[in-house]
């Protein structure tokens, strides 16, 4: 884990500078070789390769002449996908500052919302379903589902450092992986 916030946080940093240079950046339409990066992005973030498609987000950011809201946002879901729940709400955060449209403004409190719910802030995670559904009324059904999710990965979290926990206990007692 400590490893992968390593290789994760230059990224996050040259994104992080980016964003304040380009604080009134241009709107979130991308074209031409920006828009094939993002899609690339999105396709290895499908595939679950979540160092590559937060570099090629960096990279669509490049191509796009500055930082670009979508490219941030899916920095983050990069990072929480691999785990890095810290660092995907500083991006996401980023991305959500440098959103105009009430639309895309939901999306991103929808993310932010799910993220938080996944860290354990569950007030801070209402908030942020409540303020996408206050933007976007249409997106109810799916901040219900992004809760539901948030929910689930962070009980399979528990369960897992659960039972890594278990097994470093019994390798310690020297009783070998409980099971």
């Amino acid at each position: 884990m400590k490893a992968r916030s390593r290789l994760l946080l230059p990224i996050l940093t040259i994104l992080t500078v980016t964003a304040v240079s380009a604080a009134s950046a241009q709107d979130s339409f991308l074209q031409g070789d920006a828009a094939r990066a993002l899609r690339r992005a999105e396709t290895l973030l499908q595939q679950k390769h979540y160092q590559k498609a937060a570099a090629e987000f960096e990279r669509a950011s490049e191509l796009a002449g500055g930082v670009c809201p979508e490219c941030l946002l899916g920095v983050g879901r990069s990072y929480s996908g691999a785990g890095e729940i810290d660092a995907a709400l500083q991006v996401t955060r980023m991305g959500l500052a440098l959103l105009s449209s009430p639309g895309d403004r939901a999306r991103a409190y929808q993310q932010l919302g799910s993220l938080l719910a996944i860290k354990g802030d569950m007030d801070a995670s209402q908030e942020a379903f409540r303020k996408a559904v206050q933007l976007d009324g249409s997106l109810e059904p799916q901040v219900r589902s992004s809760l539901v999710q948030a929910l689930m990965k962070r009980a399979a979290d528990a369960e897992e450092a659960a039972r890594k926990f278990a097994t470093e206990e019994a390798a310690f007692n020297g009783k070998g992986p409980s099971r």
